[in-house]
């Protein structure tokens, strides 16, 4: 009984050395349809070529007689259901792995997806067979933990979201509305992008296609219309992203206001002519093979591989002519073959071969003898048909490995006086330069955009934008464009906006005249030579202004469609700006001169600002009552120039009683300190009314009066000038000089008026004090001033000059300076799409310096004298009354002169007293010497 056991044992051995080796193929089966619908269905060539692609090496290793155990190498195809989840495939290796009068399986090339390769990759693993796929590009499976035996040929989707980012960059796109495959190869791209390139591709919002329901998790339209994006990118297989393109083909989403970036080609074969023409520029980012020179393509190999092809007794009229006309995955499905191939081949000839143990359960199989086998295959690297072939598990990122990826732009081409469409290839982006570069003509880029003429590449975000389609077609004089421009280039975004009147920015023409501004019909007059009036939707009201300038520039730029609707002046500035929020949303944007506050913009978004503003203080310029000073009349010169006056009295008066102290006691014999007092006197009335009633005797006394009447006429001239200036500005002086007097409680609160429920209402209620005089309108802050309701009120600085300069100009005045900076800008919604477009035009409004020459045309403009509106000559206190006010820095050098002419009136002095002085040194020098001589006899 042993004996008999033991030959059976051999006899199964020499059967399995006998069966040999063999690979194992895994491909979809042909003619899988697309979806449900029988009507479309996908072509089925790719998976015919990559088969044969695979017979293909096999037959190669047959003719270079390379030989596994002394035998050729099998093959085994199996033929997988393209909807299946991966399970059934499994299945399938476990029953062809069991059957033991089959040769040994030592490899599989495929299978077709990542999906599939999470069923199969572990299993691989477990048992040692390796497993290469021509088609999985999944990022996750190179991971060498759980899938340890997974290889393939074609580059991961790490290289291709490296593509699709770098195309981003060079459209200046930073976002996307993405659309993935609710399989491992839609969701891998979707996770690298999500965590890989995250700074530098905002993904705004994300669909899931359901290829087996044929349907979205979500609505297509809604997504997309309320989308921050208008770039479409679609990662999907080749036949859920035709689904996808034909269900937004009939929600008319395609050559509209999107740009569609597929990740795969569409089958053109599964749509009518009548859509076909509607598919002009649609873009597709597609994994190409390049030739030897940029990819590493063994050409000698590749006609090798055509010629074993083309031997295939039933396949001889299949194969293409021209290798464009190959499918890529055909190219790395030989690769895969002849990997496995040459690391059977090295392993053999070390005679180390891989056996496989088969068990009852596949999973309890084993292959043997696989160390060297796996060996050779980690260190795979040569050129195959496809570029380079390189299995090195610490290469990960693949670089350096030749892919190509080329960018298709879909466009109509007439053939025989019949319309066709067809994918143009446009730019290529290489692996070994990590850039795109344009395929053709590098200056131009040949892209039909969607509602953009050639050449002006589509921005990422909505436009407020309103086509032109006689451009269009004088650029594109084809029968497709005319069909799509007036299919869908007839949009239009219409703007419902909202304005309140608040001249300068708002001004209203009321032919009722009833309810609106004083005065509006000359403030019309006088500004009409600037611009036409923009209508509302009360044909009796025009309106002008700043706000509605900003419109029209904004308009002539933007080309949207618009309507004005103007609000009552009853209604407040806080309730105004909740007319766009979200909850109570009845216009799209507010025009005004409305503030941003913290307070708003929980509710409301704003645009750009437009204008910088500050609060300012309005009061009356002749009020009941002024302050009352003293010492008013010393303001034309500082304390130093009055100081420095004094002590030119007295110096002087001194000078002249030196000069004239004999004169003086003759005439009036007068004592010393009289005689001082009337020099003093003298001096004073040089200066004031230049005449005295001392008669001058000496020269230096004359040259010393002279300086003091050139000193007086200037001194009192310059103090007449002055103070007269400053007595009549002082006239005009606000009750208040600034917010400071209305903390300090300069004016009861009671009589400053506050607009209620506005900006203004805001900042006084939390900073000054609670109870203030309530306004409902702008109109009555005016009315409350002027009947002395109130005695000064706080609006925008802006609003009040404009009203002080031309309508109020010798009633109301500006106090103080400005104070609380902040801005106007335009109301919009909450998360509204056209926001980014709105704040570009805006800052380019700006750089082009269009809103600095609004507001020198209206903010600045003036009707009333200059000397009647104090609001530029009150525009800061401080800085006036400097400039009103003589100091000593002004006036020193006029007391230099002074002091330089009493110098030369002493020179005079002393010469004509040089006699006296030199007789009086010389009795001096005899009464020191008598006094020596009288010292040393008493010695």
């Amino acid at each position: 009984m042993p004996r008999f056991l033991f030959l059976l044992i051999c006899v199964a051995l020499s059967i399995d050395i006998l069966n040999g080796v063999r690979i194992l193929g895994l491909f979809p089966e042909q003619g899988d349809a697309l979806s449900h619908n029988s009507s479309v269905s996908l072509s089925d060539h790719w998976t015919n070529q990559c088969m044969q692609m695979f017979l293909a090496a096999i037959s190669l290793s047959n003719r270079y007689e390379i030989y596994v155990g002394g035998q050729h190498i099998n093959y085994t195809i199996l033929n997988t259901n393209i909807e299946s989840n991966g399970f059934a495939e499994l299945e399938l290796v476990c029953r062809t792995m069991c059957n033991r009068t089959g040769s040994d399986i030592v490899g599989v090339v495929g299978p077709a997806s990542s999906t599939k390769v999470r069923y199969l990759g572990p299993f691989a693993a477990r048992i040692h067979l390796p497993l290469i796929s021509y088609a999985a590009t999944n990022a996750d499976l190179d991971d060498t933990y759980n899938y340890a035996t997974f290889y393939r040929t074609i580059p991961s989707d790490t290289l291709l979201a490296e593509a699709i980012v770098q195309l981003f960059t060079f459209f200046s796109w930073t976002s996307c509305i993405i659309i993935v495959g609710k399989d491992d190869y839609g969701y891998g791209g979707l996770k690298i992008l999500s965590e890989v390139y995250h700074s530098d591709l905002s993904i705004q919002d994300r669909l899931i296609f359901d290829l087996r329901l044929d349907k979205f998790h979500a609505n297509l339209t809604e997504t997309l219309e309320k989308s921050r994006s208008r770039i479409v990118l679609v990662w999907a297989c080749q036949n859920s992203t035709t689904r996808i393109i034909h269900h937004a083909l009939t929600n008319g989403l395609i050559g509209g206001n999107y740009v569609w970036i597929m990740t795969s080609k569409i089958d053109f074969n599964v749509f009518k002519q009548y859509d076909l023409t509607k598919l002009a520029g649609v873009l597709a980012v597609v994994h190409i093979i390049g030739n030897s020179s940029t990819s590493g393509v063994n050409e000698t190999l590749q006609k090798e591989a055509f010629d074993a092809w083309r031997n295939l007794s039933y396949e001889k009229k299949k194969v293409p002519e021209q290798l464009s006309d190959v499918s890529p995955f055909a190219m790395y499905t030989f690769d895969a073959t002849w990997a496995l191939i040459q690391a059977l081949n090295k392993s053999s000839i070390d005679k180390k071969s891989p056996s496989m143990y088969k068990a009852s359960s596949c999973f309890d199989s084993l292959l043997q003898n696989y160390t060297t086998y796996f060996d050779y295959l980690q260190t795979t690297r040569f050129f195959g048909v496809s570029g380079i072939v390189d299995f090195s598990k610490n290469d990960l990122n693949e670089n350096n490995h030749g892919g190509m990826y080329v960018l298709y732009s879909v466009q109509s081409k007439t053939n025989h006086k019949r319309k066709e469409v067809i994918n143009k290839e446009i730019m290529t982006w290489h692996e070994t330069s990590h850039s795109w570069t344009n395929y053709t003509n590098p200056d131009k880029l040949n892209i039909t955009w969607p509602r953009n003429p050639i050449g002006k590449v589509p921005t990422d975000y909505p436009q407020l934008q309103v086509l032109d389609i006689c451009n269009l077609l004088i650029g594109n004089n084809t029968a497709v464009i005319m069909y799509q421009s007036i299919a869908y280039w007839t949009w239009s975004q219409h703007l419902r906006i909202l304005v309140i009147e608040a001249p300068p920015f708002v001004i209203i023409h009321n032919f009722s005249n009833q309810g609106h501004f004083p005065n509006n019909i000359n403030n019309v007059e006088h500004n009409s030579f600037r611009c036409e009036p923009l209508k509302t939707t009360n044909p009796s009201i025009l309106i002008y202004g700043f706000v509605p300038d900003l419109i029209r520039l904004l308009q002539s730029q933007m080309h949207f469609n618009f309507t004005i609707d103007v609000a009552n002046l009853s209604t407040n500035y806080h309730s105004l700006v909740a007319l766009v929020a979200n909850d109570n949303r009845q216009y799209d944007i507010i025009l005004s001169d409305i503030r941003i506050t913290s307070s708003r913009l929980l509710k409301v978004d704003f645009s750009t600002p437009y204008h910088e503003n500050t609060f300012r203080i309005i009061s009356r310029s002749n009020p009941y009552s002024t302050s009352f000073s003293l010492f008013s009349c010393f303001n034309p010169f500082t304390w130093d120039v009055w100081a420095a006056i004094f002590a030119i009295i007295i110096y002087s008066g001194f000078i002249i009683y030196i000069f004239e102290r004999h004169n003086i006691k003759i005439e009036h014999c007068e004592s010393e300190f009289k005689s001082i007092l009337i020099g003093i006197c003298h001096a004073m009335t040089s200066i004031l009314i230049m005449n005295g009633d001392i008669r001058l005797s000496t020269n230096s006394s004359r040259i010393t009066v002279l300086g003091l009447y050139a000193l007086g006429i200037i001194l009192v001239a310059t103090y007449t000038a002055n103070l007269s200036s400053f007595l009549t500005l002082n006239r005009s002086q606000a009750t208040i000089s600034g917010i400071d007097d209305i903390k300090n409680g300069r004016l009861p609160f009671s009589r400053i008026g506050i607009v209620t429920n506005s900006a203004v209402s805001d900042y006084y209620i939390q900073n000054i004090s609670t109870e203030y005089h309530a306004l409902s309108t702008i109109e009555e802050m005016y009315s409350r001033l002027l009947d002395h309701t109130i005695d000064a009120s706080i609006w925008d600085s802006s609003v009040l000059e404009y009203a002080v300069n031309n309508y109020y100009c010798d009633k109301l005045i500006i106090a103080g300076v400005g104070f609380v900076k902040s801005s106007f800008a335009i109301v919009l919604p909450k998360n509204w799409l056209y926001k980014r477009d709105l704040d570009l035009h805006i800052l380019a409004l700006r750089e082009t310096q269009k809103l600095e020459s609004l507001e020198n045309a209206w903010l600045r403009h003036r009707t009333c004298p200059s000397s009647s509106s104090s609001s530029a000559n009150h525009e800061n206190k401080e800085d006036s009354s400097k400039t009103e006010t003589f100091s000593l820095d002004v006036l020193g050098g006029l007391f230099l002169t002074f002091l330089i002419t009493t110098a030369i009136a002493f020179c005079f002095h002393l010469w004509h007293c040089r006699v006296a002085i030199i007789n009086g040194f010389r009795q001096t020098k005899k009464r020191m010497h008598l006094s020596t001589i009288q010292m040393t006899i008493k010695s």
